[in-house]
């Protein structure tokens, strides 16, 4: 390894061509992020030199050069390691200040310039071969034009314009107006000054490698300024590194097996959490847990992507590659068939879809291990298992549950998987899902289903998208897709296009009144229930959704093509006997949808009963008529205060109103107050106490609901 210190003067006036690998990334500099920064360091290099230090410096980051064994003509060759992102944009900045000075009439600085980008013809250099950094990448056509055409490449006729060509544009443009905001009568002295600079005032440290040492160690320690390598860089570069050493011709490989990676649907980002990135870094991320059976953080992929190549596999990398490669041109077809809002759709595609609608992506390592023909299991197992694994997904998400353990218990699932039999894939999940019993991975059942789902907010409590999924689902239910016999309609409901309505309008006060201030907040409590909302192909204007029953339900009829809209036209009335009757139809429909064994109780393990009614609100209490209007509440002793309950389940305190029990015991204690323990009823029970005939009056309720769909 040799390390030194070279301006791009001494790097680029030398007969040697550095040669930028094709499995390096595309270039990824953008104007904001480097260009401009850049741009700026040479008008302060520039001008420090020209007023203050004649011999100042700028320090511009390292580069590694590896000596390849062959070479073009009579220029030594290096492959470029690390340091392409930098050099790619000296190289475009040194070539468009050459045109620049040369349209400005200043042809000597001009000519200096441009020795240090092309090699001379009269060397015997030609075409391409006269490039001193070479692309064999996507870029190579770009780069290339760029270089050798006589001016810069006009990017607004460029649809769209190459990251390459654009900031060749920038250059010249800002080196352009450089040159012409000074002293005409100094421009070659500005010329000159300008071209010195960018020959001598910056300084890179190169470091070259002979061919026997290990270049990969060293550049998965260096990035490009300002754009970190990502784990699929670090993948890539490994990956071809293997391919070479094995004496595979990487060209080949790369056009064959890689060259997909580089297309829009890979490079484009994702979201995960509170961060994004590129879809082909999560991918080998899913790709190596399913191989692995081991949860892997997604910014640890590449460190255990090569524990495992290096120690784990037994295969050549070219069959890795292979395998690689036919993994994602069959995901990258249930992703997008998965995005297509109409059409049929199989199995994987309709769980990725929904698994996408309930907001996690963690999934996806199972659904690879599972339909991977290397494990060897049947189709129809293969997909019996997801139907159970994605009812277990969406149950969780309907019901807002903790979706932070997927990762580790779909790697935990995935180990399992491989210790038993292949055809024994879909019971084994089944059980193993049916085992867990933490807050953070147990099965919900029907019974906690419909208490969950019959007095839920849902519109409030669960995001857009997977409420319109469960919707689509209800409907799907309708036309015949749970029964096994296909759809009656002629196929399933288009996905992820139709507008979410209330029945009930949110706005329900001017046209739909009741009598009581108890009437009140029992409306207020079914608006967002799953039984009054619905879908509609167009969305309805506030005017036609705030109507009375009988306009709200014309124009109900009239954006109507659903089967799960064929009562509201009949419908004389819509009532919150309505919306408990509808909430139940629909309950049953998302149970039929995603069901659990018939011998499937077991849930989540608990503290107390007091954890299964903390929801409760105490509105809801007075809603029903457990507790009346004007009752008085003392509170506990040795507190010397009472509590007056409102019409609208509300608590005033020394005439200050407050929303909930807590919030008017904490008035009075000064301090955080469980307002259930807190307060007393005047037959000296506890507010707590209300909480259990409360819930035997909803569990009436959907009894009742329930015996009325299935009369």
């Amino acid at each position: 390894m040799d390390t030194r210190v070279q301006s791009p003067g001494q790097l680029f006036q030398l007969t040697q061509t550095l040669v930028i690998p094709l499995f390096q990334r595309p270039y990824v500099w953008s104007e904001e992020s480097q260009w401009v920064p850049l741009w700026e360091d040479v008008e302060r290099l520039v001008e420090l030199r020209m007023e203050q230090a004649p011999a100042a410096t700028h320090f511009l980051g390292a580069v590694v050069m590896q000596q390849s064994r062959g070479q073009m003509g009579f220029a030594a060759e290096y492959s470029l390691i690390d340091g392409q992102q930098r050099l790619t944009t000296i190289q475009l900045l040194l070539n468009a200040a050459s045109i620049a000075m040369r349209d400005a009439g200043q042809p000597i600085p001009a000519t200096n310039l441009r020795k240090l980008t092309l090699h001379d013809e009269d060397l015997g250099f030609s075409g391409a071969e006269r490039l001193k950094i070479r692309h064999t990448n996507s870029d190579a056509d770009a780069f290339q034009h760029a270089m050798l055409a006589d001016a810069p490449a006009d990017v607004a006729t460029e649809t769209p314009a190459s990251p390459i060509l654009r900031a060749h544009r920038f250059f010249y443009d800002r080196v352009t107006s450089w040159l012409t905001d000074g002293d005409p009568d100094d421009m070659a002295g500005r010329a000159t000054a300008l071209a010195m600079a960018l020959s001598f005032g910056f300084e890179i440290v190169v470091i070259s490698l002979n061919t026997d040492e290990d270049s990969q160690s060293i550049f998965e320690t260096l990035n490009a300024r300002g754009t970190p390598l990502t784990q699929a860089d670090l993948v890539k570069n490994l990956v071809f590194q293997k391919l070479d050493a094995e004496g595979t011709d990487i060209q080949q490989a790369y056009e064959q097996y890689w060259r997909l990676f580089d297309e829009p649907f890979w490079t484009n980002e994702v979201r995960l959490g509170r961060f994004t990135l590129p879809q082909v870094s999560l991918f080998l991320n899913h790709w190596l847990v399913a191989e692995t059976g081991e949860e892997v953080r997604t910014p640890a992929t590449f460190a255990r992507f090569k524990h495992w190549l290096e120690y784990e596999n037994s295969r050549p990398v070219r069959e890795i590659v292979e395998t690689l490669h036919s993994r994602a041109v069959e995901y990258q077809g249930w992703i997008t068939s998965a995005a297509a809002s109409e059409g049929a759709i199989s199995t994987v595609e309709l769980f990725f879809y929904r698994s996408l609608a309930a907001g996690t992506r963690a999934t996806t390592p199972l659904v690879l291990w599972l339909f991977d023909g290397a494990n060897g299991v049947p189709r129809d197992i293969a997909e019996e298992a997801l139907t159970w694994f994605e009812s277990w997904v969406v149950r969780r998400a309907i019901l807002g549950l903790s979706a932070g353990d997927i990762s580790r218990s779909v790697a935990q699932l995935i180990r399992e998987l491989k210790e038993i039999s292949p055809a024994d894939a879909a019971s084994t999940l089944q059980e193993v899902l049916m085992r867990w019993s933490t807050p953070a991975t147990y099965w919900p059942t029907d019974a906690e289903m419909e208490r969950g789902l019959h007095t839920a907010p849902i519109y409030r409590s669960v995001s857009r998208s997977r409420l319109r999924m469960v919707l689509e689902a209800i409907e799907d239910d309708a036309r015949g897709y749970t029964t096994g016999r296909g759809s009656w309609s002629g196929g399933r409901v288009p996905r992820d296009t139709m507008n979410i309505e209330h029945i009930l309008p949110q706005q329900w006060r001017r046209n739909w009144p009741v009598a009581t201030a108890q009437e009140e907040i029992d409306r207020d409590e079914h608006v967002h229930r799953l039984g009054n909302l619905t879908l509609l192909t167009t969305q309805l204007n506030s005017s036609v959704s705030n109507r009375a029953w009988s306009g709200k339900r014309e124009a109900l009829t009239r954006h109507d093509v659903l089967l799960i809209n064929r009562e509201l036209r009949d419908a004389e009335e819509w009532t919150e006997a309505s919306i408990e009757r509808r909430t139940a139809d629909g309950i049953s429909a998302v149970l039929r949808t995603w069901p659990v064994p018939e011998n499937h109780t077991a849930t989540r393990r608990i503290t107390s009963r007091e954890a299964e009614t903390s929801w409760i609100d105490f509105r809801h209490v007075v809603a029903v008529g457990l507790v009346a209007e004007g009752t008085r509440l003392r509170a506990r002793s040795p507190h010397d205060a009472s509590a007056t309950v409102l019409a609208d389940g509300r608590l005033q305190v020394n005439g200050e109103v407050f929303d909930s029990p807590s919030g008017a015991g904490k008035s009075v204690r000064r301090g955080a107050t469980n307002g259930w323990q807190f307060w007393i009823l005047p037959d000296g029970r506890r507010l707590n106490s209300l909480k259990e005939p409360y819930l035997r009056l909803l569990e009436a309720r959907r009894t009742s609901a329930r015996d009325d769909v299935d009369g």
